[in-house]
């Protein structure tokens, strides 16, 4: 999942694009950090990549995209909850935080920016994503984020839904190109198991 850095729309989305570039040749994230930072005509941007199998979900993140996983009988935990909002990719200093989670069928991983979360708020993410799936759910999750004068969306709006009916499926978000599954080496932080549930 890519997020510029705000107010530079045009370095945020180099910086997105280098960190994606980066992921999906199979590198580990700090690369992508060194990378952007050391590129002068990049920003910032937040990173989340991740990789599903039909019974376990395994990732990491750094900044303030989300990730949200619904098991079984519709228990919802943010996956992404420890993670750090700064420093950003791209300062060289970014920290990220690894999540793992055993899968229970049925389920569904909601992978999304802020503009999404932060607009229609994560009371309405988690009880929209524990109710409805496919295109219902995105269709509803795009009406809540809108502003109601406008209908505009006030900040960006990205989302990725990957349901349990795709057996063995992998994602890697920030790049959806790669067919191969992630792989971190080397110190990242570890977050706890997550808890944060509804």
């Amino acid at each position: 999942m890519r997020r510029g850095r705000a107010g530079r729309p045009l370095r945020g989305e180099r910086a997105a694009r280098l960190a994606c570039d980066c992921i999906a040749s199979g590198r580990d994230p700090r690369e992508a950090d060194a990378i952007v930072a050391a590129d002068p005509e990049a920003g910032f941007t937040t990173l989340v990549a991740f990789g599903v199998t039909s019974d376990a979900i395994e990732g990491v993140s750094c900044g303030d995209s989300a990730v949200l996983l619904v098991c079984g009988s519709g228990a919802v935990a943010e996956l992404t909850q420890y993670q750090h909002k700064n420093p950003p990719v791209g300062s060289g200093e970014a920290v990220f935080v690894s999540f793992e989670m055993p899968l229970v069928t049925p389920w569904k991983v909601l992978a999304m920016t802020d503009g999404v979360w932060k607009y229609a708020g994560w009371d309405r993410v988690r009880g929209l994503a524990s109710r409805l799936g496919g295109e219902e759910l995105l269709a509803a999750l795009r009406a809540a984020a809108r502003l109601p004068r406008s209908g505009q969306f006030p900040d960006d709006f990205t989302v990725v839904l990957i349901e349990a009916d795709w057996p063995q499926c992998i994602a890697l978000l920030k790049c959806c190109r790669s067919g191969r599954s992630p792989r971190w080496s080397g110190p990242t932080r570890s977050a706890p198991p997550a808890s944060r549930t509804s």
